[in-house]
């Protein structure tokens, strides 16, 4: 009599399936937790180091708990019925994962007062991709095991490693280049969660199948053996149907979670790029532009392309602090509110070359904030664009610090010469930072310092009613900027833009140097990021800490509503 062959789900072929795909869900889930993540907590190197720590840790728990399992109690079955859980648990991410950022975030923020982003982002990860990844972890230790029993085999440990490795660098590319761009964050989870899904699902109803199938055709002598496993594969079903209607759920809601979810009367427009997850709002005449859900925007521009009431009025300074007709770059273009009016606005004669390293929010800017044909719009990062190009210009804006980020490339002293390299004699450079802080050690700081150290000049001006501050240097230290703007007539303008103007003139300070120097080789832009977002944050709680400390949360609560 023949042997019969096993089924597909108990031969090696199916396991070397299974690694591949676990490889390709993990990393697939590791690069969309960080877009998730980022999105509220941005995506600097300190975030990106506990997205990867917390996804590490993860799985070196599971790889411990999978092997001491595999030797005590092994079960393809559970295995694969915790793989069934685990893709409905990535693929309800997107949907819970909204809360629970917000959660986290509002009860740190109460109980918090340093490295609240920190922690924050810690916890969040820790409650999002631990229990996932846990079961993902014990894959690799509990195949091998299963694959060899008792036998020693290189080649199959090295086959499944390798098939994971190999999974692993599919999963890193897949994200970035194919899946976010093109489906979004939420179904990037969806995807990888239904992959690792199915794997259990499919070894699951083949095996319920099987053993239903060996059972009808033997004798009934061992009825209290038929009756356990019987009451085994009842259990099984259950939780396979539960699991999967957990999937389901979790695709319905999460294909169609958005980020923005406590305010969305205002959004007009959600995409996701390679680089950011883009939001365009409008409130009122006023379009708005933000690659991040909780702390501000970057662009913003009025349909008659009046003035924005924003920082960006008070860049349109630049033009009476050189000479006529000048010619301008513009390092982190955004959608364009200072080359639009600029050119709108203004209606100054100038040439306008604006660097932009996301092709999306290029499209935006002709799509929603009114960029002019005539300006020269460069898809690519600032820095690189400085580092291949031989032209000169007039003024060069440095606006690619978000709220809650700088580039570290774009804040060295190697950039800031760069920058200078590439100013006419009596050129000027612009900065727009927006997270300033009071403390000595803080990004405003250190950028200032840093770009002291090679313009041996710089003026600074807070903007009223926000967190940004404007700074001004000349390539010419002959040149005072001090006193050019003290002269400037913008009488030929409306009244409003000289009220700014006026403004400046009163809060303009030259800097003192502090001797701070970030360079290529040890910025610490992160860290000094996070430090002034912490300072800025708490100050904007401190109120509503102290009615939580003194009325508890339901006092909080009133207060909240009240306000």
């Amino acid at each position: 009599m023949k042997e019969k062959k096993p089924y597909f789900i108990h031969t090696k072929v199916y396991y070397f399936i299974t690694e591949l795909f676990v490889g390709i869900a993990l990393m697939g889930v590791e690069m969309s937790a960080s877009r998730l993540i980022s999105t509220y907590f941005s995506s600097s190197q300190v975030v990106w180091t506990l997205i990867i720590g917390v996804i590490m840790i993860a799985m070196a728990i599971g790889n411990y708990w999978g092997g001491r399992q595999a030797d005590k109690k092994p079960s393809y079955t559970r295995l694969y019925l915790e793989l069934l859980f685990a893709g409905a648990y990535i693929a309800l991410i997107p949907f819970f994962g909204r809360f629970v950022i917000a959660g986290v975030s509002a009860l740190f923020a109460l109980i918090v007062t340093s490295n609240l982003v920190i922690w924050a982002s810690l916890v969040s990860c820790l409650i999002l991709f631990v229990p996932p990844l846990l079961f993902l972890g014990k894959v690799t230790p509990s195949l091998v095991k299963y694959s060899m029993g008792e036998k020693v085999s290189g080649k199959v440990i090295g086959s499944l490693e390798a098939l994971n490795t190999i999974g692993s660098i599919v999963g890193t590319f897949l994200p970035t280049f194919l899946t976010i761009p093109f489906i979004g964050t939420s179904n990037s989870f969806v995807l990888f969660g239904s992959m690792i899904s199915a794997l259990g699902l499919i070894y699951i109803i083949t095996e319920l199948i099987e053993k239903n199938s060996k059972r009808k055709i033997s004798n009934d002598e061992n009825l209290e053996e038929n009756v356990k496993i019987k009451k085994y594969e009842f259990k099984v079903t259950i939780l396979s149907a539960v699991y999967s209607a957990l999937l389901i759920i979790g695709i319905v809601l999460s294909s169609n979670a958005s980020f923005i979810f406590w305010n969305d009367e205002t959004l007009i427009k959600e995409d996701e790029s390679i680089y950011n997850y883009l939001k365009v709002d409008k409130i009122g005449n006023q379009y708005s532009f933000s690659t991040n859900v909780l702390f501000g925007i970057q662009s913003a521009i009025n349909e008659d392309d009046s003035l924005t009431d924003m920082y960006y009025d008070y860049l349109l300074v630049s033009p009476f602090l050189v000479k006529e007709n000048p010619n301008i770059l513009i390092l982190g273009n955004g959608t364009g509110t200072y080359a639009t009016l600029m050119k709108n606005y203004l209606q100054v004669e100038c040439e306008i070359t604006a660097v932009e390293i996301d092709q999306k929010i290029i499209d935006l800017s002709y799509e929603y904030f009114h960029m002019s044909d005539d300006i020269n719009v460069v898809c690519d990062d600032g820095r690189n664009y400085l580092t291949r190009s031989k032209d000169k210009y007039d003024i060069v804006l440095v606006d690619a610090y978000s709220s809650i980020s700088a580039p570290f490339q774009m804040t060295t002293v190697e950039f800031f010469t760069l920058v200078k390299n590439h100013l006419n004699d009596d050129g000027i450079m612009m900065m727009n930072i927006n997270m300033v802080s009071e403390a000595k050690d803080s990004i405003n700081v250190a950028l200032c310092d840093t770009a002291y150290s090679v313009f041996d000049n710089l003026y600074t001006f807070k903007v009223p009613n926000g967190s940004g501050m404007e700074v001004f240097s000349s390539k010419n230290n002959d040149v005072n900027l001090l006193e050019r703007i003290q002269n400037i007539d913008a009488s030929d303008y409306e009244y409003a833009l000289e009220l700014k103007f006026n403004q400046m003139k009163r809060g303009l300070k030259e800097y003192k140097d502090t001797g701070i120097r970030l360079y290529d080789d040890t910025c610490d832009v992160e860290i000094r990021s996070i430090r002034a977002l912490d300072n800025i944050i708490n100050a904007e709680l401190e109120y509503y800490r102290r009615i939580f400390k003194e009325k508890g949360i339901r006092g909080l609560m009133e207060e909240l509503f009240r306000s």
